[in-house]
């Protein structure tokens, strides 16, 4: 008998069960025992400790619930109340907001410094970093060392400009790729170069004007781009190695937009109620190979169904919003990984697929 294998497959999480809702969510949501059944057992078999999902009808919010644990130790459980690390989710807030202050999308970026790609003469735009075209790359070597425990005390124009100026500390080869417009590359620095872009517009910091534009307005209470801004614990970040769970703890990191958003199921699900279905998010600029890429937000398929949102994806952490073509939308976040297919099989089980 292989124990190991034992091993690897138990769940010492505690019981897994649908969890009532908050007192301050003043919503009586309809009772789905067909999907709590199937949430529960994907959960279980994928090793996540907490989710939390929502779904909505044209527009409107039909149905939320949380699942198993925000954390495992403390028993806290997990609602559409309990803000979630989003990873990538957070980039549709960007997409909004550059919207929202009224960016030239087709002039050069303007981010406080000159942002030039060291081997085209071509100008990035925001449309292009919204399409991730503009020849800015990851170096994950830069990024990576970049991670701290709680927010990064490192200022986003700060970082960026090291990164994309010649002679800054973080400047390297390896930060760009192709000539602006041409090459297609999912790129989080270009991504947070946009959120920089909004800032310099709107005169504000990032995230104070996501507060005063898109979060206050929509009465997101639980949502924060740093942990020090949040009024409620989150959920923490885990990972299930070799048959055990291991707090991640709450990071942080300075190019934060791309991927450090905080926020619960239900305030996602506000935001996807108000923005889900808003055609310059869907306006496809630089047509790629799949032509999927949209402004920030793109478009892939589940179960033959046309979606538009964002995944999202960091330790710890998996997370996905969209809206079908049929007008029904979901939200789903998570405090684990899991496997290549979690997401979907969530989805489908809540959209009855």
């Amino acid at each position: 008998m292989n124990v190991f294998l034992l091993l690897a497959c138990s769940d010492p999480a505690p019981e897994r069960t649908p969890n009532e809702s908050t007192e301050e969510v003043e919503v009586d949501w309809p009772d789905r025992p067909d999907v709590d059944a199937a949430v529960l057992e994907r959960m279980e078999s994928d090793h996540i400790p907490g989710l939390a999902a929502c779904t909505l009808v044209d527009g409107e919010i039909d149905w939320c619930q949380g699942y198993g644990w925000a954390h495992i130790d403390d028993e806290v459980p997990a609602t559409e109340a309990t803000p979630f690390l989003l990873a990538s989710v957070s980039k549709t807030v960007i997409g909004v907001a550059a919207l929202d202050v009224g960016l030239a999308l087709d002039e050069p970026v303007v981010a406080g410094f000159e942002v030039v790609h060291p081997d085209s003469s071509t100008e990035i735009t925001p449309r292009m970093l919204g399409g991730h075209v503009s020849g800015i790359v990851d170096n994950w070597n830069v990024m990576d060392a970049l991670y701290v425990d709680g927010d990064s005390p490192i200022p986003l124009a700060e970082f960026l400009e090291a990164y994309l100026v010649e002679g800054g500390e973080h400047y390297g080869a390896r930060n760009w790729g192709g000539a602006p417009g041409e090459t297609a590359e999912y790129s989080n620095i270009g991504a947070s170069l946009l959120a920089l872009a909004v800032e310099v517009a709107a005169d504000q910091d990032f995230a104070d004007f996501c507060d005063a534009n898109v979060f206050g307005p929509l009465g997101m209470d639980h949502t924060a781009w740093h942990l020090a801004d949040l009024s409620t614990e989150p959920a923490m970040p885990y990972t299930f190695r070799a048959g055990s769970y291991s707090e991640e703890g709450h990071y942080g990191f300075p190019d934060y937009p791309d991927g450090q958003l905080r926020s619960s199921a239900l305030d996602m699900a506000t935001f996807l109620a108000e923005y889900g279905q808003d055609e310059e998010l869907r306006d496809i600029a630089f047509p790629r190979k799949d032509n999927d890429q949209g402004f920030v937000w793109y478009r892939w398929k589940l179960s033959g169904h046309e979606v538009w949102g964002h995944n999202g994806g960091e330790v710890g952490a998996s997370t996905e919003i969209g809206v079908l073509e049929d007008g029904r939308g979901f939200v789903v976040v998570m405090n684990g990984e899991g496997r290549y297919d979690t997401l979907e099989a969530i989805e489908t089980a809540i959209l009855g697929l």
